[in-house]
């Protein structure tokens, strides 16, 4: 068995950058084999959710959006952000309203990624929604979304070829897939994944 155990001693710690999202350091650590390195990490503030909204006939919501560092467009689950102070259900509710109008009754959360973990602390915690009931959409005015409804099984496929490259919706597509093949899903949620 590996030893779980953190390895690396901090020696020290530099801040370069603050912003209201990420701070920037550079550490000075040590390993537990006497090996000192110097360590750039991005420190976040905020996490980042990603929400797949299930609807009783069995589709899903993409969203497509102009990606700037990406620079590219990128087709993607209702995703956002909140302050790591905030309850993750709760970004995640007003994410899915915002971006699609869509308000659930029934909410699960599937998986909390590790973004990128040998450069930043980021997490992603990533849900399925369901019992859905559609309102009107409120996206922030910077926000140039178009929204997609499409089968989940359609949205999987996207996945998997490469037509949908964020992370945390592919994780979160193959994590729901996974886990309606192995039946551990609620079963109300079962029947719309069928």
């Amino acid at each position: 068995m590996p030893d779980p155990s953190n390895p690396w001693t901090t020696l020290s710690t530099q801040r370069f950058y603050e912003s209201r999202y990420v701070d920037v350091d550079q550490d000075e650590v040590r390993h537990r084999s006497g090996t000192d390195h110097p360590y750039t990490a991005l420190r976040f503030r905020i996490y980042g959710i990603a929400v797949l909204p299930i609807f009783a006939d069995g589709t899903t919501y993409l969203i497509g959006q102009y990606r700037y560092l990406a620079q590219r467009y990128s087709w993607e689950l209702p995703r956002g952000s909140g302050l790591k102070s905030a309850v993750p259900l709760e970004t995640a509710k007003r994410e899915l309203k915002e971006e699609t109008g869509a308000v659930a009754g029934q909410w699960l959360e599937v998986l909390r990624l590790m973004v990128s973990p040998g450069i930043t602390d980021e997490l992603a915690p990533c849900f399925v929604a369901w019992d859905l009931e559609q309102g009107t959409a409120e996206p922030d005015p910077q926000e140039d979304l178009a929204v997609r409804r499409l089968p989940f099984g359609e949205a999987v496929a996207a996945a998997l070829d490469g037509t949908i490259s964020d992370a945390a919706s592919v994780a979160t597509l193959l994590a729901v897939q996974a886990r309606a093949a192995a039946n551990t899903l609620p079963a109300d949620l079962l029947t719309r994944l069928r």
